[in-house]
């Protein structure tokens, strides 16, 4: 609280030059005037500050305690349907190093083309950028994922633009947009696994043909609704006439959102983004089935193809990391559709064991990588959470 001192208050002084009246010139008289305004201005400002730290609290909690509860739930499920841990566990520690070398190398390979993709998507926003740059932050997103609610992909671009000095809401575009073409590409090769290869792996059980039934018929819908989406979004970018709808306070943010998705406008940058999707997400089913042959043996390429698609529902259930949710559908398809390919008489305490151990070697290397870039970028893992 101000204190002024008390000679103040006797001290004789020229009358303010504002229009605050004063009477026989006493300072007091300015100060009693002027405090209430103060109060007006300094009070809805404090009260507004605490609203919205207390609002951005809240909505923390309540993601991580949907995030651990979700946790919960999928960690009890699993926990229940693997028999005998122990030999899950055995398992997990029995891969063969020359698979698990072969899978890292096809991680790397998959990290650098999603750089080389979203640097042609930002290329019309800002050229020049090193290829270094979006490793490094593609590497750290995965880290900012494992961190309740998962916005890997908004601070990701947050971070890209501060580095690059580029407009934040172009990166954050380009970055939700690879989303799209992701989702495009896993449809894409997953369809290519139904209508080529299904016929090889039918399921094994009754529960599996329902789960072929629902996977069938959502990869259909899916890609129909992925694919007038694309097209809207296209017939959007190329028109002009919508610009000057744009409420003018708005305009410059939306305009520069755009200029994130701008490359697509060109034939030929975008038929490269759209091979470099297919292409990492062939390189990720490599990388499945490396790490996936290295517990076991024969374990078929095109099996991976399938792995890939119903590991990628998984780890979109919003579990840090999507830990939980990729072991568990992981080893669903494995006991419904790939059964002859586990040995022993327990193959769901065997698929526990491999969907745990492919996890990890999935993502271990990735995230420990990922907090040596955040340690040299200079960003703590507290600056994230905020």
């Amino acid at each position: 609280m101000f204190l002024p001192d008390i000679n103040y208050f006797t001290k004789k002084v020229k009358p303010p030059t504002s229009n605050v009246p004063t009477s026989n010139g006493f300072i007091v008289q300015r100060l009693t005037s002027q405090r209430p305004n103060v109060q007006r201005l300094t009070f809805p400002v404090q009260r507004s500050t605490f609203l919205c730290y207390a609002a951005d609290l809240m909505k923390r909690t309540w993601s991580l305690v949907i995030s651990i509860a979700l946790t919960a739930v999928i960690g009890y499920v699993l926990y229940r349907s693997v028999p005998d841990w122990g030999q899950a566990v055995s398992i997990m520690i029995s891969a063969r190093p020359q698979w698990f070398l072969a899978g890292i190398c096809f991680v790397g390979l998959h990290m650098v083309m999603r750089s080389l993709r979203w640097s042609l998507l930002l290329r019309p926003v800002k050229s020049g950028i090193p290829l270094k740059s979006f490793l490094s932050v593609t590497i750290i997103k995965y880290v900012i994922n494992v961190i309740p609610p998962r916005v890997g992909e908004i601070a990701g671009s947050v971070l890209l633009a501060r580095k690059e000095k580029i407009p934040s809401s172009s990166a954050i575009a380009s970055s939700l947009f690879e989303r799209v073409l992701d989702a495009l590409a896993v449809l894409s090769i997953f369809g290519f696994y139904l209508f080529f290869c299904a016929g090889w792996y039918a399921p094994t059980s009754k529960r599996g043909r329902e789960i072929f039934d629902t996977i069938r018929t959502s990869t259909m819908v899916g890609m129909a609704v992925f694919a007038v989406l694309l097209i809207l979004l296209l017939l959007f970018l190329h028109s002009e006439r919508w610009h000057n709808r744009v409420p003018g306070i708005l305009r410059k943010h939306v305009l520069s959102f755009a200029d994130g998705l701008r490359s697509i406008q060109s034939w030929p940058a975008a038929i490269k983004v759209g091979a470099l999707s297919i292409l990492i997400w062939l390189s990720i089913s490599a990388q499945l089935w490396c790490f996936t042959r290295a517990y076991l043996d024969d374990f078929p390429f095109t099996g991976a193809l399938f792995i890939m698609a119903i590991t990628v529902v998984g780890v979109a259930i919003p579990t840090p990391g999507g830990v939980g949710g990729f072991q568990f559908f992981m080893a669903l398809g494995l006991i419904h559709f790939f059964r002859a390919f586990i040995p022993g008489v327990d193959p769901e305490s065997q698929a526990g064991g491999v969907s745990n151990g492919v996890y990890l070697m999935s993502m271990g290397p990735v995230i420990l990588l990922g907090l040596v870039l955040l340690h040299r970028e200079g960003i703590s893992l507290s600056e994230l959470k905020r």
